[in-house]
């Protein structure tokens, strides 16, 4: 058994104290020890290792082994006949987010995948992990089945690494059952929770989702949930837990904010079947040391965002007009990116291990996450149709779950393709071709969709001066600078020269206020206008042009009053809403 040890002497210095032990290595020289160079849940190469300091090998007799590096998180052990090494060292733990790990005097939030080494031929044994010293009073959160020893067993490194963990003794905790299953609700941080609505909208979006699949991956899940007190907006997905970062939790009650919440709980829960159980084949096993590609990333991650707003509404957690928000968000993303004309689906998912989760440069690409959720929705809908309203997308996943993640098989693009083919007795190889694989533009086709439940894309005109009449999207800079986060492509902005990352100074004749930025351009609207910027400390002034074009539209859902009979049935096999009922608001 590889047994592993974490203890924090001083955490106000933030370092935790890690040691490892391994053993049995059958007379062999030499053992690589390797720290993670990614985690689950981010396709997206990380540098933990440089919050590693002190890094030392011994023998059980104490003496100290050679251990060189030979990748940047790899390092080579002399083993001198030693068949059992301890190694240790220390690790910066002062990150607060949902993937990272963080200690204080309030608690300890560890993320074994960012700071526990291991050996790759010794991954599939049996591990242990052991809390040292754990200050008194604290209480720990975790799927791992801790004694009061604080002592856990974990079945192999896989297990362990896919379960952070928070002690703290400022945690608050509830639990709900869905059938079989339990579920508990752990939170740390400056939140007043309603925990009867809470818990009751968590269980129906719960519900809704172990129906869909039949059942649920593990008999118990934990939400592990840490609220900031500013504004945040992360999760993490694991089998049997998520670690939700998000903020700022005193406005959790309000009711944007509120939706918002239950929007990423409900999308992490659903990873549990889909990417944690339901897997692409590149990823089966994972391997810590380097990227696993794979193009599958509009399945893992663009079906987990359809179903995680629309398992909201399905459910009956949230209203039409509420889900139909959360469209016109994604629908604006999407339509807003020239990305979209020059990478497919399929490669902007394989290239997430290089910007995926930073804006890049602009128009470069698309997003797995927000044009996954639009094919996802038009692939649901087609398959009903070609179905009559038999089968759905939850058949696919439904098959994937039931053929591939309950035998401990990788799925392939091909075999995503052959079960709906197979669903469907159709060829879907055109689908792919267009709108995963090419780059068909997607407004005609999601009409389409939209109009088969009865709904229709309203293309309206931006509100906001500075985005429809000039073609300029600012960055959040927090009320301080006017940066440009986005030009639209051949709009004035663009055609006077501006681009992204440039800091407006001043508009017409008036002097940028970063917080009266919008009436500024609303006040200039109908005229050309000069404009002063800021691009690499130099002061450039040019003048935007106005023309009769509109940019930056807002792609808006609205329920045609005017549908068919069967487009209203449609959309009740769809939604489980009836087509004219105002779901009665619970948030």
């Amino acid at each position: 058994m590889i047994k592993y040890s974490i203890g924090c002497h001083n955490p106000n210095l933030h370092y935790i104290q890690v040691s490892a032990e391994f053993m049995d290595f059958n007379n062999k020289n030499t053992v690589q020890i390797q720290l993670p160079s990614w985690r689950p849940g981010r396709y997206e190469l990380q540098n933990y290792v440089q919050n590693v300091r002190s890094f030392i090998v011994k023998g059980l007799d104490g003496q100290v082994l050679e251990a060189n590096k030979i990748t940047k998180d790899c390092w080579e052990v002399i083993l001198n006949g030693h068949n059992h090494i301890i190694v240790s060292y220390e690790y910066y733990a002062q990150q607060l987010d949902a993937g990272a790990s963080y200690v204080d005097d309030s608690q300890w939030y560890i993320n074994p995948c960012n700071c526990l080494v291991y050996i790759q031929d010794k991954i599939n044994q049996p591990c242990q992990i052991k809390l040292i010293d754990l200050p008194a009073g604290f209480i720990i959160a975790s799927n791992l089945k801790f004694n009061t020893d604080n002592i856990a067993d974990c079945t192999d490194f896989h297990h362990i690494a896919d379960s952070p963990f928070i002690a703290s003794p400022l945690l608050l905790n509830e639990n709900y059952k869905v059938g079989d299953y339990t579920f508990h609700i752990w939170m740390k941080g400056v939140a007043r929770p309603d925990w009867h609505k809470l818990k009751a909208n968590f269980e129906k979006f719960t519900q809704a989702q172990i129906e869909m699949f039949g059942d649920f991956p593990v008999p118990e899940y934990h939400f592990l949930i840490e609220f900031s007190n500013t504004k945040a907006h992360h999760g993490v997905e694991h089998l049997a837990n998520t670690v939700l970062w998000f903020g700022p939790g005193y406005k959790l009650n309000e009711p944007i904010i509120y939706k918002e919440f239950l929007g990423l709980a409900c999308h992490e829960l659903f990873h549990s079947w889909n990417i944690k159980s339901i897997r692409p084949i590149e990823m089966m096993p994972y391997d810590y040391s380097k990227e696993n590609y794979s193009n599958l990333g509009y399945v893992a991650e663009g079906v987990t965002t359809y179903y995680g707003d629309y398992m909201l509404f399905r459910s009956g957690v949230i209203n039409f007009e509420s889900y139909a928000e959360d469209l016109r968000d994604n629908f604006n993303k999407h339509f807003h990116t020239k990305g979209r004309e020059v990478m497919t689906l399929a490669q902007s998912s394989f290239d997430t291990w290089l910007d995926g989760y930073k804006p890049g440069v602009p128009d470069r690409k698309v997003s797995m996450y927000v044009k996954g959720m639009i094919v996802a929705f038009m692939l649901d809908v087609s398959i009903r149709r070609d179905t009559a309203n038999m089968f759905s997308l939850d058949t696919v996943m439904q098959k994937l779950y039931t053929d591939f993640a309950k035998k401990h098989i990788g799925y392939s693009e091909q075999d995503y393709l052959n079960v709906i083919n197979q669903i469907t007795s159709q060829d879907y190889t055109s689908f792919f071709n267009e709108f995963i694989w090419g780059l068909t533009p997607l407004e005609e086709p999601l009409q389409e969709a939209l109009n088969y439940v009865g709904l229709t894309l309203s293309i309206q005109p931006a509100k906001k001066a500075m985005e429809r009449i000039f073609g300029i999207k600012p960055k959040d800079e927090n009320g301080q600078k006017v940066i440009i986060g986005q030009v639209y492509p051949n709009s004035p902005a663009d055609m006077a020269g501006l681009s992204v990352g440039d800091e407006i100074l001043s508009v017409g004749q008036l002097d940028i206020d970063p917080n009266s930025i919008e009436e500024i351009f609303d006040f200039y609207s109908n005229e050309s206008i000069d404009i002063v910027f800021s691009r690499m400390k130099r002061t450039i002034k040019t003048k935007m042009v106005k023309t009769d074009n509109l940019y930056f539209n807002n792609y808006l859902v609205v329920r045609n009053l005017n549908a068919s009979q069967n487009q209203r049935i449609n959309f009740e096999n769809w939604s489980g809403q009836h087509f004219l009922h105002n779901i009665v608001e619970n948030i």
